[in-house]
């Protein structure tokens, strides 16, 4: 297949619009590592389900767009990204919704890994996104930043052949608040009270 045709041309900016996805460059400790690893997704601040604002493909033309995101307590992870959008080339892609896990990576930070599936305008397979990401929710405990500085994309070809890694690297924040009855976390509105 000529990767030209395919969605690899896909940007780092759909691959990081996500998330609600999201990564903050820390650096752990030792004791910080062992107490991730006695915490439960269960206790982690991160489990819930948020209002993200995700960078659109291509961020020149579009604006940041609501995801709605789970980070379960079984350690489980779905990520609500728009359904179709415009590749680099220009091309209408479908993409499914990424879906995976997550553990937590530190007292405020989650790790998680997701696979995204992508389908051609004709309805063929065009390969998948593995994102791998690193929230962290702030000391509110109620909203998550991203910077991109540990998020990881791995590029596969519809085979699952790997044709491109895209390491780490700061880009436009993503943000994202927890939802609540009433008042589902849109940028402004955080502090609202919910509507009766």
């Amino acid at each position: 297949m000529n990767t030209s045709k395919t969605p690899f041309a896909v940007s780092r900016r759909t691959a990081l619009a996500g998330l609600s996805a999201g990564s903050l460059g820390i650096a752990l400790g030792t004791q910080s590592g062992r107490a991730a690893q006695a915490m439960s997704t269960a206790d982690h601040p991160l489990m819930g389900v948020w209002l993200a604002m995700a960078n659109a493909p291509r961020r020149d033309q579009d604006p940041q767009y609501p995801a709605p995101s789970i980070f379960a307590a079984d350690g489980t992870v779905i990520l609500s990204f728009v359904p179709a959008q415009i590749n680099m080339q220009g091309e209408l892609q479908f993409t499914g919704s990424p879906l995976g896990v997550w553990e937590p990576y530190d007292e405020q930070t989650g790790h998680f890994t997701v696979v995204q599936v992508l389908v051609d305008k004709d309805g063929h397979l065009a390969g998948s996104l593995t994102i791998d990401g690193h929230p962290k929710v702030n000391a509110d405990g109620m909203s998550f930043t991203d910077d991109g500085s540990l998020v990881t994309v791995t590029i596969r070809d519809p085979t699952g052949k790997v044709v491109n890694v895209i390491p780490p690297t700061k880009g436009t924040p993503v943000t994202a608040v927890k939802m609540r009855v009433g008042n589902p976390g849109f940028p402004g509105e955080e502090n609202a009270t919910p509507v009766p």
